[in-house]
């Protein structure tokens, strides 16, 4: 290469370098409110990262900071509505920061019961009040916990 190829390429790296980056204008709290309902119910795969980032636009209230090393609960003000129930909490699992690997994220409900859910989920077949359903590679539950009537989605198990 000619040296007045390589002064040009090293030029453009400096300007490249120089050049002021934009942060990407974080999603509108609907696109936000979508892709998290669609996360908890296996329709999208998102990174922990990512789905942290959603649940912050809608600004709700941490009940536990989200970091490499700990999982991240969101408190909701306003609902989120998933299978057209109101949704007063979030949690997510990293499975970087255990041992399985698993991300799985879940959606607590305000009023409605673990059979309902279900029903709206189009799950039949109950384990102790406890449903499973298979959604390609990743396991969608229903299940009572803490004393509320969840859905998650665990990512990646097959």
């Amino acid at each position: 290469m000619s040296s007045l190829a390589v002064r040009c390429l090293a030029l453009a790296s400096l300007v490249t370098l120089a050049a002021p980056t934009f942060a990407a204008t974080p999603p509108s709290a609907e696109v936000a409110s979508r892709q998290l309902v669609e996360a908890v119910t296996c329709q999208r795969h998102l990174t922990p990262a990512q789905f942290a980032a959603l649940a912050k636009v809608l600004k709700p209230t941490e009940l536990q900071a989200y970091g490499e090393l700990s999982d991240g609960e969101y408190a909701l003000t306003t609902p989120l509505l998933v299978l057209g129930q109101p949704v007063n909490r979030l949690y997510l699992y990293d499975g970087a920061s255990g041992e399985d690997g698993v991300d799985s994220y879940t959606a607590y409900f305000s009023t409605a019961g673990v059979e309902q859910i279900a029903a709206l989920a189009k799950m039949r077949d109950s384990v102790a009040g406890d449903y499973t359903m298979e959604v390609g590679r990743h396991d969608l539950n229903v299940r009572q916990q803490d004393g509320q009537a969840s859905i998650s989605c665990s990512y990646d198990l097959r």
